[in-house]
């Protein structure tokens, strides 16, 4: 059963239901049908990591920094991103991508979708910030995975999102406007051991979004 968490800054006053910032979070695959609910600006889908996964993806972790986009109906859009990556790429983790995207696309109602894979070995996007899109899928298939808040921009501690968890999140271009407050960014991983700053993030966003 998927459950609704409300974070609020701890200076905020008392704010309508309708407008409040809410997180849902859930080991079922069914709360990422809870964004559509409008006060929900996140949904995470906390699943676990498949055996043998590590050691499936090194290579792909190790051949990083890459990036590889396609824009198209789900299993194509997955296609062409394989494509471009020019390198071999383990059987489940393409199954994995098609999936995903073909739920991303299903809950947008969306016929064609725009997946982009990226092996990142800096810090990207290290500010809290909610991005210029309507919806936007998130999936860290190795390394450190998205950080989130509801407590502001300055937030010290920060939620973390593990490895192969799925996350949906309201963009400041959604219909209808997104309640304000739910934060993310990249986790920074310049401080870490230059062997250990590798991720593999998958990012499926609707058509004609390049940001």
């Amino acid at each position: 059963m998927s459950f609704l968490c409300e974070v609020f800054p701890p200076d905020a006053g008392r704010v309508s239901e309708a407008a409040s910032p809410c997180a849902a979070v859930s080991a079922d695959e069914a709360v990422l049908l809870e964004i559509l609910r409008p006060e929900v600006a996140l949904a995470l889908w906390l699943r676990p990591e498949p055996a043998g996964w590590r050691r499936a993806t090194n290579p792909l972790l190790a051949s990083a920094p890459f990036r590889a986009a396609c824009e198209d109906a789900p299993e194509a859009a997955v296609d062409g991103v394989l494509a471009a990556l020019g390198q071999p790429v383990p059987l489940a983790l393409a199954a994995d991508m098609t999936r995903l995207a073909q739920v991303f696309a299903t809950i947008t109602g969306q016929e064609r979708v725009r997946v982009r894979l990226d092996g990142v070995t800096h810090d990207s996007c290290r500010r809290f910030h909610m991005d210029a899109i309507g919806l936007r899928l998130l999936c860290t298939y190795r390394g450190a995975g998205t950080q989130w808040t509801m407590c502001g921009p300055d937030c010290r501690a920060p939620h973390q999102a593990p490895a192969c968890a799925v996350a949906l999140l309201k963009g400041s271009r959604h219909v209808p406007s997104p309640p304000a407050g739910c934060l993310h960014r990249s986790p920074p991983v310049s401080r870490l051991p230059e062997d250990k700053r590798a991720r593999i993030l998958l990012c499926i966003d609707e058509p004609e979004i390049f940001a």
